[in-house]
């Protein structure tokens, strides 16, 4: 049975090519932290790379081919941890340079290009969706996880530069193109020009707000309604988990809605799990704030909802230096977001993650960390 408790974020290989563990080894070190499931990348779903490294270098593919990820799995299982496994929906640098025709276009007109690591794909691009599913319909077979967790399943955009100096109206917002925007006036019959991505974008901002706000909600429901149906075919009982975004309905007057495309009260329909990402180093937020977020969702959606919280500082480089944001994550901060969702309305926490404590696990402050994390609701 699921537990939501204590989540671990497993988005890299660390734990194998670094750390040299076997699958018996890791999954003591993550029961022995405390944690009761894990959402993981594996060699059969690996995991582009993003913040967080993920793919695997030249020197370390040896030892990568060794992975045996349905003996992780397994001994996961053996220990009562839920294991989901991971996959990137609509993130994929490769397939994307592959399909350069899915790309997305914003209210300039301006077709999506790379920010940092980020090119994202709308969730009503059928070929991308079709590829994502054939993948997770392997995995579920291989695998037979507890549940999937699908990440980007949203509209695009790089919602981590969304900090609270930003103006709304200076961000892209996708997608005008031309098939999307036809994809709209056949659901809507609402005669939006289909050529011209600027007269679209003021037509429908000026007339017909609230349609494209809940054709871009009903277009994500859809898609994950999609992956849910198919997967249970395979695996009657798998639970869908899905990366949600961090925001109020009054951030960005609504962004997470108008802009990224997700509803909780809408997507609760087809997500037994809501992840939130409430990484407040990243959007310049207090330690209180992942509580809160995390209980809005809650209320929104009704459904299991667990806030994700980050073990280290991240986004201080290249693009996102000087942006304000905290250059360190203290053990005490950590302590202290643990602390209030203890007390929120949350079903549990996750780590974002794993390589950040097993790095951490014999140092002083390592060791309050994870103490604190074993306790948590027990």
């Amino acid at each position: 049975m699921f537990d939501p408790r204590v989540g671990m974020k497993i988005y890299d290989n660390v734990w194998y090519l670094r750390h040299r563990l076997e699958p018996e080894q890791a999954a003591d070190i993550l029961s022995a932290m405390g944690v009761t499931y894990v959402m993981a990348q594996s060699k059969i779903l690996p995991m582009q790379d993003t913040a967080i490294e993920s793919e695997v270098t030249a020197e370390e593919k040896l030892r990568f081919q060794t992975l045996n990820d349905r003996a992780f799995r397994d001994a996961l299982k053996a220990r009562g941890i839920s294991y989901f496994a991971s996959i990137n929906i609509g993130f994929d640098p490769a397939f994307i340079a592959a399909n350069q025709d899915l790309l997305p276009v914003d209210q300039f007109g301006k077709r999506e290009g790379k920010t940092d690591w980020y090119i994202g794909l709308p969730p009503d691009r059928k070929p991308n969706i079709d590829h994502k599913l054939a993948l997770l319909e392997n995995a579920t077979r291989a695998l037979e996880p507890d549940g999937v967790h699908l990440g980007f399943i949203r509209w695009p955009g790089f919602w981590e530069i969304w900090l609270p100096d930003v103006k709304r109206a200076e961000m892209p917002d996708y997608c005008y193109g031309s098939g999307t925007l036809a994809r709209f006036r056949a659901a809507t019959n609402i005669d939006v020009p289909l050529t011209d991505p600027v007269a679209a974008a003021a037509y429908i901002d000026r007339e017909h707000k609230a349609a494209w706000r809940d054709w871009k909600c009903g277009v994500t429901v859809n898609a994950v309604g999609r992956i849910r149906d198919a997967l249970r075919v395979i695996k009657p009982d798998v639970k869908v988990a899905i990366n949600t975004l961090p925001f109020f309905p009054s951030d960005f007057d609504n962004v997470v809605e108008e802009v990224f495309g997700q509803s909780p009260e809408r997507l609760k329909d087809v997500a037994d799990v809501f992840e939130v990402m409430a990484y407040h180093q990243i959007l310049r937020r207090p330690a209180t704030w992942p509580a809160e977020i995390a209980n809005d969702v809650k209320r929104r959606s009704g459904s299991i909802t667990v806030s994700t919280i980050q073990g280290s500082a991240l986004y201080l480089n290249g693009m996102h230096a000087n942006r304000g944001r905290a250059t360190d994550l203290t053990t005490d901060e950590f302590i202290s977001m643990v602390d209030g969702l203890e007390k929120s309305e949350a079903d549990g926490l996750c780590v974002f993650t794993f390589t950040d404590f097993l790095d951490m696990r014999e140092t002083v402050e390592g060791k309050r960390r994870i103490d604190r994390l074993k306790a948590f609701r027990r």
